[in-house]
């Protein structure tokens, strides 16, 4: 996979790519610059599949950031694109094209850290486990699955939509779920966070109303896994 970033500062794109390689240290992400907005269109149009997200400089010579985005956009390639600037007045043109972050220059290290986690966290939502369901294969969204509950040798798994009963251990399907949004609140289940709307210290409050009761191993857990996935 690639990260796109079209920067005509050759000290911008050099600290980029130099934080991207930090990040990714042990994946295969390759950082790729671009000094002109055009550059970055064609490499899209040959490539589409293979960009994770771009951070996009607004003032280019040429054809500029925003008009740049735009045009990606209708290219309906569904790329995070991240625009950065050295004025803060462009930020209301980058909530029109509904960029996904927004950088001030000079870059900050945690803002730019915190833009990666965040793509990554939605990477993650965005993915899908096959259950099977009355001899079918059906794909479930990560983010779509409220929780997983343990009933016997069965897992009752509940989502946005529907819930399904599929024969397995409760502890097998959290191997396959990112720990990043799933936590295990009592032995019996495990809740998607980005679902928990409050947590008290003894209950975990869902989004629609519905209440988990926190065993005492898991109470020290839940607020930084909680916050983490937000």
């Amino acid at each position: 996979m690639k990260i796109g970033i079209c920067d005509d500062e050759p000290h911008v794109c050099k600290q980029m790519q130099a934080e991207v390689n930090h990040y990714y240290h042990s994946l295969d992400i390759l950082p790729v610059t671009f000094s002109h907005a055009e550059q970055l269109i064609e490499a899209l149009r040959k490539d589409p599949d293979n960009f994770l997200c771009i951070f996009m400089d607004i003032e280019l010579e040429g054809l500029d950031g925003i008009t740049a985005s735009r045009l990606i956009q209708g290219m309906n390639l569904n790329i995070p694109i991240i625009l950065l600037t050295s004025h803060s007045e462009f930020a209301p043109e980058g909530y029109e094209i509904s960029a996904f972050r927004f950088l001030t220059k000079p870059l900050d290290r945690k803002k730019m850290v915190e833009a990666l986690k965040a793509v990554e966290t939605m990477q993650i939502r965005n993915r899908k486990i096959a259950i099977c369901q009355d001899g079918q294969e059906i794909y479930v969204s990560y983010q779509d699955i409220c929780y997983i509950k343990s009933e016997n040798v069965y897992l009752r798994i509940r989502s946005t939509r529907q819930s399904y009963l599929v024969r397995g251990t409760l502890q097998k399907y959290l191997e396959q779920m990112p720990s990043l949004l799933f936590c295990r609140v009592h032995r019996s289940y495990a809740v998607n966070l980005s679902h928990v709307q409050s947590f008290d210290g003894t209950d975990v409050i869902m989004e629609n109303a519905l209440l988990f009761l926190v065993s005492l191993y898991s109470c020290g857990e839940i607020p930084y896994s909680f916050l983490n996935a937000r």
